[in-house]
């Protein structure tokens, strides 16, 4: 099946439709017995096909013996297409505000699913951005934001990344522990990445090893949370520097990593556990040893 049949199939012509018209525009007028040789529609069928042709516009039928059809010219299906899907698309439009008119945008949630819709969405929100970019997020999952980011940085926006591994590249103000990503993994298998633009929209996403899962909404009282989240991220981030120095030297594994935040917690006497495990065991509590906990 050729390229224009199937494009016409997706117009809305059937099959035998999409072939009796292309075969007119390939050799020009003809009868039915010759439209059914050179489309290969039987003859039993090809007349039937011919007359709703005719009835949708796309053929002139010629009255003569025997009756000869004539395709309607490209320029005019495509222009008559056009026309079409343009009225469409204004009462699709028009309906849908109708329909919509009583949505609370402050309640609108909008479910993404798999990594490359949530890449693909945290791109939206950065490209959409008039004022401020936040972005915190492992730096693998940065890198696919890259253009995106540099765009909005030479456009004016403030952009802001938080990182517990290292930003593959240099943009706006980044907040880096700089940790190999493998020693994050030990503990927190699962990524979690959050985009917020202009405090107004945000993507909340947990990249997880069996499946992603995330959510778009511009409900203040969420998009603020995780916007405060990184905030607190950053300032958790200078209070370790400031205790321990670099922190790519001295961590070196996830359990480093815990070390070192239960003893900074303790001497600011925040007490000795401030990690509580995110979820249960499979073993109705006990401690098998195995972390399956979010990244923060």
């Amino acid at each position: 099946m050729g390229e224009l049949v199937s494009t016409l199939q997706d117009m809305g012509l059937s099959m035998n439709e999409s072939k009796a018209y292309e075969a007119l525009l390939r050799q020009g007028p003809a009868n039915g017995y010759e439209i059914s040789k050179r489309s290969g529609i039987t003859r039993s069928v090809i007349y039937g096909v011919l007359d709703r042709l005719v009835d949708k516009g796309y053929a002139l039928a010629v009255d003569s013996d025997p009756v000869i059809y004539a395709p309607l010219p490209p320029a005019q299906l495509v222009k008559r297409y056009r026309e079409t899907y343009e009225s469409n698309i204004e009462r699709l439009e028009s309906g849908l505000r109708k329909v919509a008119s009583g949505l609370d945008a402050e309640n609108y949630i909008l479910g993404v699913s798999g990594y490359d819709d949530t890449i693909r969405k945290a791109r939206e929100l950065v490209s959409g951005a008039e004022r401020e970019v936040v972005v915190s997020a492992w730096g693998s999952d940065c890198a696919p934001l890259q253009d995106e980011l540099n765009a909005a940085e030479r456009n004016g926006r403030t952009v802001i990344l938080f990182c517990h591994s290292k930003v593959p590249f240099r943009v706006g103000t980044i907040y880096e522990y700089g940790l190999d990503e493998e020693i994050i993994r030990q503990k927190w298998p699962t990524r979690r990445i959050m985009v917020a633009a202009d405090c107004r929209t945000a993507l909340i996403g947990d990249i997880r090893p069996d499946a992603d899962l995330g959510i778009v909404t511009s409900n203040p009282m969420i998009v603020q949370m995780a916007v405060e989240h990184v905030i607190l991220d950053i300032l958790h981030l200078a209070q370790l520097k400031k205790g321990i120095g670099d922190l790519g030297e001295s961590i070196s594994s996830g359990d480093d990593y815990r070390r070192i935040i239960e003893e900074q917690h303790r001497m600011l006497g925040l007490g000795a556990e401030p990690l509580p495990t995110p979820t249960p065991s499979n073993n109705g509590g006990a401690d098998d040893g195995t972390d399956t906990g979010t990244a923060p």
